[in-house]
Order: structure tokens, then C-alpha cells, then sequence
């Protein structure tokens, strides 16, 4: 009867360790893949996709010692360049004067996902392994994000079996419609792409953009006394255009962001607006003599409770 016990034991020891095994599996496919992200030197081929519209662009990255040099420059129309420098990124538009930002990281058309914490994203979002799947002639992992609420979208992304990389990203509503999409259309991984630096350091840098708060004496004191769970208070600032202040909140949870606008309500403005494409859900609100609008990447509810959730401080 003991040596039958054992052999039991033994047998669930078996189905226990890779179910605990492939119950890791994502999160640990999902951290290889920001790392890969940040570490390897490539070049993609990429299209953004929403239901309205659908843009091309080429990205580069390159990791030389602990200096990230990378570019993103748009394939459609007149051509657009980012370049990041190690902790400088800068803008050249046509028509515009270029500038340079204080940053990290190109962010401008790459989802947020490859550069989300997933260990604290795991609090609000469950993450399933669907299998295996074939892009840009490559096969991929499949790993669905899922919220644990109903008050964000979700994420289905498609990681290169080999390298990690991430080939694709499909933003979802809860009930599976495409909301915005990544997809690499080609994809190429060498170190003669260090040459691209040469190049790069040859670009002058433009001017240092000034970012700091404008200060002014009719600040709008406010708070918000609802988010969905996981969300944070990013970035916070004030700008005063034509004499007006317009306060501006930006907030995130890792995958996902919102920015809420305070300002004084003019006369003619409507008690309630909603406006919907794709991913960002536009919504306002008149309170009193002020107007609150969100924009960002939540349902219409989600915002819309986000808004009235809204307090001034007296």
C-alpha cells in the first residue's frame, strides 16, 4: 500500500511541476521579449493599423556599450525622422522647427507593451498562452493579456520564437474587435547595423525643448476620486494658452494611458460629449464652470466614471 502511495505521489509530482511550469511561461516569454527590445541591434519593417487608417514605418535600433542609438522614420508620404541618442530624442518634421526631448526611448508608434513592468502588470491583467503562430515568415508565440475588470481593453501579442522580438500586437474591446494593431512586416537582426551610429552622430542635435510647468496664479485645484485599479498619476502640468489655463493629467497602469484636461467651460459648450475611433475614446463633461475631457485608451464607462469621479478642492 506505501509503495503504491508513492508511485501516486510521484505521478502527481509529474503533472503538477510543468503545469507550475507553463503557468510561468508567459511572463517569462513576456520579459524576454523587452529585453530583446532593448538589447538586440535590428531593423523592422512595420505597419500601424487602426479601423480608419493604416501607416508604414521603419525602426532601427542599435545598443553600443550602454548608449542606445535608434530611428523611426515614416515609408508613407513626406518623410518624418525621430532619432534617439542615448538619452536624447529628437524630432525632424517638414514644416516644423526640430527639437530635442529629455528621454529614454523612441515611444512615438511602438505599443506601450514593450516597455511595460509585467510583474506589477500581473496584478490587474491575467496572461494565457494560446500557442503557436507564423508572421513576417517567422513563428511566433502567441500570449493573450487579459484585464481582470471591464474597465480596459485587452492585448493579444505575437513574440519570435527565436529572438523574442515582438512581431505584433493586437489591441482588442472585450468582445474581440480590433482596435489598433503593430505588425512586422520585415525583420532583420545583424551587428553591422552598429555602422547606423556613424550616421546618427553626424545629424546635429536640435534645440532642447523646454518642458517645464508654466506658472500661473488661476490654478484649478482638482483630484480624482475614482480610477480603475493599477493606475498612476505619470505627469501633471499647466499650460496657459490665450490667457486660459488648461491643467492636463497624464495617467497609465503600464499598457494602457489616459490624459484628463481641466478648463474653464465656455458658454456655448455642451453638458456631455462622446466621441469614439479605434482605440481612444474622447469624453467631456461640463461641471459647474469648468469642462473635463478624457482622451485615451479605456471604454466610453471607464471614462466616462473617470470624469464624474473628477473633485475640486475648494
Amino acid at each position: 500500500m506505501k509503495k503504491t502511495f508513492l508511485k501516486l505521489t510521484a505521478l502527481l509530482g509529474l503533472f503538477l511541476l510543468p503545469f507550475t511550469a507553463f503557468a510561468e511561461e508567459p511572463i517569462q516569454s513576456l520579459n524576454k521579449m523587452s529585453q530583446a527590445m532593448r538589447d538586440l541591434n535590428y531593423e523592422i519593417a512595420f505597419v500601424q493599423t487602426t479601423p480608419t487608417n493604416m501607416d508604414s514605418f521603419r525602426y532601427r535600433h542599435i545598443k553600443q556599450g550602454q548608449k542606445v542609438y535608434a530611428q523611426l522614420v515614416t515609408l508613407d508620404g513626406e518623410q518624418q525622422e525621430i532619432i534617439q541618442r542615448g538619452n536624447l530624442v529628437s524630432y525632424f518634421q517638414p514644416g516644423s522647427r526640430a527639437f530635442t526631448i529629455n528621454s529614454g526611448e523612441i515611444v512615438d508608434a511602438l505599443p506601450a507593451v514593450i516597455r511595460t513592468d509585467f510583474s506589477k502588470l500581473s496584478q490587474n491583467y491575467d496572461f494565457i498562452k494560446l500557442g503557436k503562430d507564423r508572421i513576417a515568415g517567422r513563428f511566433v508565440d502567441t500570449i493573450r493579456i487579459v484585464p481582470k475588470d471591464d474597465f480596459r481593453y485587452q492585448y493579444l501579442v505575437f513574440l519570435d520564437e527565436e529572438n523574442g522580438l515582438l512581431l505584433r500586437g493586437d489591441m482588442l474591446d472585450r468582445e474581440g474587435k480590433l482596435l489598433d494593431q503593430f505588425r512586422v512586416v520585415t525583420l532583420y537582426i545583424d551587428d553591422r547595423l552598429r555602422g547606423l551610429t556613424d550616421y546618427l552622430n553626424k545629424v546635429s542635435v536640435p534645440p532642447l525643448l523646454n518642458e517645464g510647468k508654466q506658472e500661473s496664479s488661476l490654478s484649478i485645484n482638482w483630484k480624482t476620486d475614482w480610477l480603475p485599479q493599477g493606475f498612476d498619476l505619470i505627469r501633471q502640468n499647466q499650460d496657459v494658452i490665450d490667457g486660459e489655463v488648461i491643467e492636463n493629467a497624464l495617467f497609465s497602469d503600464g499598457l494602457f494611458t489616459f490624459t484628463l484636461y481641466i478648463n474653464k467651460a465656455d458658454s456655448t459648450a455642451a453638458k456631455e460629449n462622446t466621441w469614439k475611433q479605434g482605440a481612444y475614446t474622447i469624453y467631456s463633461e461640463v461641471m459647474g464652470d469648468k469642462e473635463i475631457t478624457f482622451i485615451g485608451q479605456l471604454p466610453i464607462a471607464a471614462a466616462k466614471r473617470i470624469v464624474q469621479g473628477v473633485i475640486f478642492l475648494k
